[in-house]
């Protein structure tokens, strides 16, 4: 906790310069990437766990609230665009509206904080279960399509999807950069060390941790509407425990509370998820859970952490 506290505050040249690495590297594998595999599809997963593993990283990695319920943003995301364009909504407003919504059931769920550890857990999954079975209510069928799912077929743009995609994910980048190197981002560290410490030194928990976690459901949010406008069909299970599971390895393999390791972690298990999901996809579940009790157990600070121990590497 010590050495996280003595991280360094304020965005210099030395940060400017690793965001620009980060950027041009990520612009290496998503522009480039698809003229050498022509998988538009399988990049634009790898953006949307990259961006869901950024919205982990604000809440989990700078604050160590883990919530299992977390893609309950994701589907909304998707969800609210649908609802929106149901209502009769422009598309840029009904993608408004579906963070508008997201937003608002990440206020509701603000109360949840004053759980601690696996309770905090358990309960935003028992959200993302209580919202799921809401969507896939025949009541609710003339809004949200029921189990029949939901169509986004009217705005369906694969390409400007993908490049939009793409502009969100840096912004992404951007945004964690800013916040790890804040003081707002020292804020959230010692929060994460002990809460009732940071409390004790002047640090506004309630309000600090609640602006992390608002955060991190736009994020979730917007990944989702991107998610549901590329792929333009969908059903309730795009609320899925799976997709937490995931996600949440993505963040912790790669580095919680880093910049650099829902990069590292999106792009390696990203790959491994397609080619596991080809070949063996009766395992997938399997793999990944094993998977993350494995890291939790045995490398809880992910691959970033080892890298700059063991090869004297100095990764953001």
């Amino acid at each position: 906790m010590r050495s996280e506290l003595r991280s360094p505050v304020g965005f210099g040249k030395r940060e400017a310069k690793e965001l620009a690495i980060l950027a041009a590297v990520l612009a290496v594998i998503f522009l480039a990437g698809p003229l050498a595999y022509r998988n538009q599809f399988f990049f634009l997963s790898m953006m949307i766990y990259m961006m869901l593993a950024f919205g982990i990283n604000m809440i989990y990695g700078f604050t160590g609230y883990l919530p299992f319920g977390y893609t309950v943003f994701y589907g909304l995301g998707a969800y609210g665009v649908y609802i929106g364009l149901v209502l009769g909504l422009h598309p840029a407003l009904a993608f408004i509206f579906s963070i508008a919504i997201s937003m608002a059931v990440a206020a509701v769920l603000l109360p949840l904080f004053r759980l601690r550890s696996h309770y905090f857990a358990i309960a935003t999954l028992a959200a993302l279960l209580a919202v799921n079975y809401l969507v896939a209510s025949s009541e609710l069928a003339r809004w949200t399509g029921g189990g029949k799912g939901a169509s986004l077929v009217t705005i369906y743009d694969p390409n400007l999807t993908y490049y939009v995609t793409f502009v969100l994910l840096l912004v992404f980048l951007a945004v964690t950069s800013l916040v790890k190197y804040s003081r707002y981002g020292l804020a959230l560290r010692a929060i994460r060390g002990s809460a009732l410490t940071a409390s004790m030194d002047g640090v506004n928990v309630p309000l600090i941790r609640g602006l992390a976690w608002l955060i991190s459901a736009l994020m979730a949010a917007v990944a989702g509407a991107m998610y549901g406008w590329y792929v333009s069909f969908f059903y309730p299970d795009i609320f899925s425990v799976a997709t937490d599971v995931y996600v949440i390895t993505y963040a912790i393999f790669g580095g919680a509370g880093t910049l650099t390791g829902p990069i590292l972690g999106s792009i390696i298990l990203s790959s491994v998820y397609q080619f596991i999901g080809i070949y063996y996809t009766e395992y997938l579940n399997i793999v990944f859970g094993i998977l993350l009790v494995l890291l939790i157990l045995f490398m809880p600070r992910g691959l970033v952490d080892l890298l700059n121990r063991k090869a004297h590497l100095r990764l953001p």
